[in-house]
């Protein structure tokens, strides 16, 4: 269950020798197809076709090595795309010339102020969006809402970490490139780097959360640097590395809820609707423990339990096999009721959030694509903000199936076993399926999302059980590291980053 919080390229010619296939004597001709005047021109493959011939050149290179500068069709496509998006879009940026040191320090200087208020103005934000949620349900007033969204300590790191960010990484970037002469990877890689030490501003839950998420970013570009350049390729990786991601934490919110972070434990159980004390209960048998079965009458009775799952309850034993369906729902007795009823509740509490993470940046960052053709921005945006609560919905009502499932064979006598392995496997089946209603151009992004919490929870367990040893400031080092990486990237081969991350950065930071 997860919740998303979801470019000045190199250019590159596609009828170039570099960009080009080596072609060899058997090569055939392209296919071609007639115009609306007549004309004969070459036929545009298709998806499955670019897919498919993604390894299709290796047989053309000379000696089996990929030629230097070698990009797939897919990598041509990315690096235009990613080039068209920044011709087509203007943001102004605070800048000064670079042409001296002065001039380098400067413009660092007004990109700080840049970077930083824009990040700052846009948490506030969002933070007050959210406030005024909770408002409607009657929790706080507007002005201590107000007061902590645009004053707390919050908004003001925020805005602090990403305009000393954008300092250190423009003043170095910039300045080795007026020292050696040159603007490559290198100067990128250096800055990045450096620049990943302004972290040091955050929390230090934080800086764990953002070390974990542009880790991945940075594995992320260095999978499709490589698969733009025809050395390996996975079809619907996006979607297994989601399920993969999504057993962990599913197993993890079911088995070992420490693990998981506490707003993020807090938002699954608001989101799944499952009382905390089922989940103990169920952990307790599966460790092996007896229920308390005085505790668990009274929780089902809290829950307005149905007179049939008071008499379910009734009928239970310490050692139960596992624990039944009327303490997971003990307000509805049918499971498929059950789940028609949490489908809607998840998809309605569900949508307004979504619609904030949607809408807020669009009003701040597209305004002027959005003033440009609002009817079909807006009816884009709003389907796929109804598209995502339903991705939740379903996520939420399938991974509840399977519990349900697991115990009526139980409960019949098909299945004798309540393993804690059968609630990662569940997490890995519904997220599997559900990633299927996503957009499939969304479905990488939350397969970045999750992987962090993921990751997070993975290292804790093994932990716990004293198979791995932590090490001291790993999150500053591997946010610099991973900096470093995506800086590079963006220097002089961005297309490889995510639509979502280059377009975050060139907001943000601007081109230099």
């Amino acid at each position: 269950m997860t919740l998303s919080t979801s470019s000045s390229f190199v250019s590159i010619d596609s009828n170039s020798d570099v960009d080009s296939p080596i072609l060899t004597k058997s090569s055939k001709p392209l296919a071609t197809t007639a115009n609306e005047n007549g004309a004969t021109v070459p036929s545009k493959p298709s998806d499955s076709k670019i897919r498919k011939s993604s390894f299709s050149h290796r047989h053309e290179w000379p000696n089996g090595k990929r030629p230097k500068g070698f990009r797939t069709q897919e990598g041509k496509e990315a690096a235009e795309k990613a080039k068209a998006y920044k011709t087509s879009v203007s943001i102004p940026h605070l800048s000064a010339p670079c042409n001296t040191y002065e001039g380098v320090l400067k413009h660092a200087i007004l990109g700080a102020i840049r970077s930083g208020g824009v990040t700052y103005g846009l948490k506030a934000l969002v933070n007050l969006c959210l406030g005024m949620l909770k408002l409607m349900r009657g929790k706080g007033s507007f002005a201590q809402i107000f007061k902590d969204s645009f004053f707390g300590v919050d908004a003001i790191r925020f805005g602090s970490f990403f305009g000393a960010f954008s300092f250190l990484w423009k003043f170095v970037n910039n300045g080795l490139r007026l020292y050696r002469g040159k603007d490559d990877r290198l100067n990128g890689a250096i800055a990045g780097a450096i620049a990943g030490l302004s972290i040091l501003i955050e929390s230090h839950e934080r800086r764990v959360t953002f070390a974990q998420t542009m880790l991945i970013r940075a594995g992320q570009g260095v999978y499709n640097a490589g698969k733009h350049r025809g050395v390996f390729s996975f079809r619907h990786g996006d979607a297994l590395l989601f399920a993969l991601a999504c057993g962990q934490v599913m197993y993890a919110y079911t088995i070992q809820p420490q693990s998981i972070p506490p707003e993020y434990l807090k938002f699954m159980v608001n989101t799944a609707r499952v009382p905390t004390e089922a989940l103990a209960f169920n952990r307790l048998r599966v460790r092996g423990f007896p229920l308390d079965l005085h505790e668990v009458t009274d929780m089902v009775k809290r829950y307005k339990a149905t007179p049939k799952a008071l008499e379910t309850v009734a009928e239970l034993t310490e050692f139960a096999k596992i624990v039944p369906c009327a303490v997971i729902h003990p307000h509805v007795d049918s499971c498929r009721m059950n789940n028609f009823v949490r489908f809607w509740e998840v998809t309605r509490g569900i949508l307004p959030v979504y619609a904030t993470l949607n809408f807020v940046p669009l009003l701040v960052l597209r305004a002027k694509k959005l003033m440009a053709d609002p009817v079909n921005v807006l009816s884009r945006v709003s389907f796929n903000t109804i598209r995502s609560s339903v991705f939740l919905a379903v996520f939420v009502v399938v991974y509840q199936s399977q519990i349900c499932g697991h115990r009526n064979l139980v409960k019949y006598g098909w299945l004798n076993s309540n393993s804690k392995y059968f609630y990662w496997f569940f997490g890995f089946i519904c997220s599997g399926t559900s990633i299927m209603v996503e957009q499939e151009s969304r479905r990488a992004e939350l397969a970045m999302y999750v992987l962090p919490k993921a990751a997070e929870s993975l290292y804790k367990i093994l932990y716990q059980k004293n198979w791995v040893k932590g090490v001291k400031h790993w999150d500053v080092m591997m946010f610099s590291v991973a900096m470093s990486l995506i800086m590079s990237f963006y220097q002089q081969e961005e297309q490889v980053l995510s639509p979502f991350v280059t377009k975050l950065i060139y907001h943000i930071l601007g081109k230099h």
